[in-house]
């Protein structure tokens, strides 16, 4: 089971509703000890509580120590609003079309899985760390296909370049080494009801270590039957957390 709360101005509500189905998550309402029943039976809910909607079965979900996933969404404050005092995993200020598609993302991230789903992609460290990787790895140990003439305008993704890739001293030790740590991981990071991991590879340019390790990470993984892995084109969506 996985539970998200959304406080919420009301003027979000139908956006936010939307999205929640859209994802797959069950939508969650009604007050007393009978909608108290309903989250704990459920399987992927989302209640949205905003100023003119107010489940007080939240503070009973504190109170018995049920964990569920906390995002505001807006200010939304009002004398039939009583958030819990813990504070949200994201706070978002409103829901244009970049924060809608993040909050998509996070949605997707906490819904409930069998096994856990390995986002492996490819990034260039003179861009800077991805804000949403779980893992980094660094390939800047290897030769960089860049200065093979015949293979500067290809990809990592091109056969001969990952070849020439893995073929080096110490990518074999990478790929595998942390292939295996993962199969050891993943079951914990199961038990902590996360089952979304995103690992960042990178190299200078992003363009061939960093790929072609990437790609022999998720095919590995798939392989493996310890998770179920894809490669992302892009990085993961990420906005900068406001204070409270």
């Amino acid at each position: 089971m996985s539970l998200v709360a959304i406080l919420a101005e009301e003027r979000f509500r139908p956006r936010l509703e939307e999205l929640a189905r859209e994802v797959g998550f069950h939508l969650l309402e009604g007050e007393g000890p009978q909608a108290a029943l309903a989250v704990v039976a459920a399987p992927d809910s989302v209640a949205v509580v905003t100023e003119e909607h107010h489940l007080s079965w939240l503070e009973q979900l504190d109170s018995d120590a049920v964990r569920y996933w906390l995002v505001e969404v807006g200010s939304p404050e009002g004398p039939l609003l009583r958030p819990p005092s813990r504070r949200p995993h994201r706070h978002l200020l409103g829901l244009d079309r970049s924060s809608s598609a993040y909050l998509r993302q996070l949605l997707d991230d906490w819904l409930d899985r069998d096994l856990v789903r390995v986002d492996c992609f490819n990034f260039a460290f003179r861009d800077g760390l991805p804000q949403e990787a779980d893992w980094v790895l660094d390939t800047r140990f290897l030769n960089s296909p860049y200065w093979v003439p015949e293979m500067r305008t290809r990809r990592g993704d091109d056969p001969e370049v990952r070849s020439y890739v893995m073929a080096q001293k110490g990518a074999e030790a990478m790929v595998s080494g942390f292939v295996d740590s993962l199969r050891v991981l993943l079951p914990l990071y199961r038990e902590q009801r996360r089952t979304v991991v995103r690992v960042a590879v990178g190299c200078t340019g992003g363009q061939h270590r960093s790929l072609s390790v990437a790609h022999e990470i998720v095919e590995r993984i798939a392989n493996s039957q310890i998770a179920t892995a894809r490669l992302l084109r892009r990085p993961p969506h990420h906005l900068p957390q406001y204070p409270d």
